[in-house]
């Protein structure tokens, strides 16, 4: 039987030493297609669904692909080659924005009033940047949520908590009781953006956060100041397991599991962690999104939307949208997210799609959170060279909270480096 969440740790987690190298060629109805699924298991609903829109469309896919660490180094290679894919992997975001100033990305203008309504509306909101185009078009997300142990939260009578205050007093009473209340690990320098994401989207909004990773708004504003001293708070209080450098995502999953924390908040991907060792979704663990702190700004939520893009400089462009607006539709996605088992963008997809049935209930929870504008986590969304400083000082921070403002001085000298005064 298929299951969701372990089906997509191996698609996150499993990577062969090994790349295809069919050289991009030009012709009639065809089109270049480069991605980072070289494992056979995140390879296959993925060309699953590509394979549907080629028969419907009757175009032929040359496809190339390398591990995803390779990747994220050959895919600025070849988009600034002379025969670059015409379509290719890609999270909207910073990244995006980035190539849209160089030309080597092209904007998805002409489909998009067809297939918009393909999808949520956070998921709309995710896929549009700064500049008012869309030039991603999106295939599955990933919400960041805190994921907790039931039975730790069911021994010291304990509910989720919808408040920050209400977070606080959970927190306070799984202390007292001899359980660290948080598991947070920092071994690859992304694991504590989401903290932060979360933080200035509680603290700030979505419209001042959109702003601070376009590179219109500063690290040294007083809300992200705010943001900082509260997170600090959390960890001057003890309220972390500590080896943050030594952990990693799955092996905060571990300690949730052990009890040696009460929870954490990471991706769907960490789930399979929990069914692998025998726990029931719903019963040995839940979800629930990140606490409101500021009662008067509205809800949202962090995470990853990933898709594909087209080329500024493909062969075969027209053949490139039509492949790209052909994926946007409910049965291409549906066999994605069948094999997959990952969260489908697309509207119509149902959730009973996905097993065991056990685990319904937290994906039909995902999906309810699209109603709220969605967010790209900070390694996505912000320029690299933002995310590169972000990486390596908030690991820093974990262990030095009261050097908060050194964090953001760094952050914000390399903001005004890259996206100017």
């Amino acid at each position: 039987m298929k299951n969701f969440l372990m089906r997509a740790t191996a698609i996150a987690g499993v990577a062969m030493p090994m790349a295809m190298a069919t050289a991009p060629v030009s012709a009639d109805g065809v089109v270049n297609l480069f991605h980072r699924s070289a494992a056979e298991s995140a390879r296959e609903p993925r060309m699953a669904m590509w394979n549907h829109c080629a028969d419907q469309l009757g175009i032929e896919i040359i496809e190339n692909f390398s591990p995803p660490e390779q990747y994220e180094v050959q895919l600025p290679v070849q988009l600034s080659s002379s025969t670059p894919p015409d379509i290719y992997a890609l999270w909207a975001g910073g990244r995006a924005q980035f190539q849209a100033e160089t030309g080597v990305i092209h904007p998805l203008e002409a489909i998009w009033d067809d297939v918009r309504n393909n999808f949520p509306a956070g998921i709309q909101a995710t896929s549009t940047e700064p500049d008012g185009n869309v030039y991603v078009m999106p295939t599955t997300f990933q919400p960041n949520v805190f994921w907790y142990n039931v039975a730790i939260f069911e021994e010291n009578g304990l509910e989720a908590p919808e408040t920050w205050d209400e977070l606080l007093v959970v927190a306070e009473t799984l202390q007292e009781a001899g359980v660290t209340p948080f598991a947070l690990g920092a071994s690859s320098g992304w694991e504590p953006l989401f903290w932060f994401d979360y933080m200035i989207l509680r603290v700030a909004g979505s419209e001042f956060r959109n702003g601070l990773m376009a590179g219109t708004e500063s690290y040294l504003d007083p809300q992200v100041i705010e943001a900082m001293q509260l997170w600090g708070s959390l960890l001057e209080e003890g309220y972390f397991l500590d080896g943050f450098s030594s952990m990693g995502w799955r092996e905060m999953a571990t300690n949730v599991m052990n009890g040696e924390a009460a929870m954490e908040i990471m991706g769907p991907w960490t789930a399979g962690n929990f069914i692998r060792s025998g726990w029931e979704p719903g019963v040995d663990f839940a979800t629930f999104n990140f606490p409101n702190i500021n009662p008067d700004i509205p809800d949202a939520v962090e995470g990853a939307v990933e898709g594909w893009a087209a080329s500024g400089a493909g062969e075969n462009t027209e053949n490139a949208l039509a492949m790209l607006a052909c994926i946007s539709e409910r049965e291409p996605q549906e066999q994605f997210a069948t094999i997959a088992q990952r969260p489908s963008t697309n509207v119509d997809i149902p959730v009973t799609i996905y097993e065991p049935a056990s685990i319904q209930p937290i994906i039909q929870s995902f999906y309810d959170m699209l109603d709220a504008p969605f967010h790209q986590n900070l390694e996505l969304a912000t320029h690299p060279g933002v995310t590169e400083v972000a990486k390596r000082e908030f690991p820093r921070f974990l262990v030095f909270p009261d050097q908060y403002m050194d964090v953001l001085e760094r952050l914000e000298e390399r903001r005004l480096d890259v996206f100017g005064g």
